[in-house]
């Protein structure tokens, strides 16, 4: 019987850390997505413009956002960082997703890319109040191949474009 309680009492403690590590969120298939289709057009890596052969196309801002190192980095004029661990209120990249799209200072600008939904933006400030983490993640391994885009917003508290 004391071996059947000790056994529950042990269970029942690593089961809250089982669960919570099977409920976090992983950046790769959650987040990435909505930041590929929604800031990697402007803000990847210098390329060959495919219009102009021997013409650069330089990333909007200076801004990488297709691997960890360049979303870290990233920060504002006013000196905000894209991404502050453990802040979202202070996340400059959520904040600018939260403005009026009429605001000069709203992204991703309208027509340009789709808009992250409400539960976009939700995930992406759970995923920063968990601390940022990029699990194994490290880069886009194909950062200059977009995902298409039909022009539609996607439907209202999903991560899917409409269709």
């Amino acid at each position: 019987m004391r071996k059947t309680i000790l056994m529950a009492a042990v269970c029942g403690l690593f089961l809250p850390v089982l669960s919570s590590a099977q409920d976090k969120i992983n950046f790769e298939k959650q987040i990435y997505p909505f930041i590929k289709s929604g800031c990697v057009k402007c803000h990847r890596p210098e390329h060959e413009n495919p219009d102009r052969p021997g013409r650069k196309i330089k990333p909007k801002g200076g801004y990488v956002l297709t691997n960890k190192e360049g979303i870290l980095a990233a920060e504002g004029e006013d000196g905000k960082k894209f991404v502050v661990p453990g802040k979202p209120e202070e996340s400059l990249m959520l904040i600018v997703t939260k403005l009026p799209l009429d605001d000069e200072n709203h992204y991703p600008p309208e027509g340009d890319a789709p808009q992250w939904t409400e539960a976009e933006k939700e995930l992406f400030a759970k995923w920063i109040t968990e601390g940022a983490d990029f699990g194994a993640w490290t880069t886009d391994p194909d950062p200059l191949t977009l995902p298409e885009w039909d022009g539609k917003e996607k439907e209202p508290g999903t991560t899917e474009t409409a269709k």
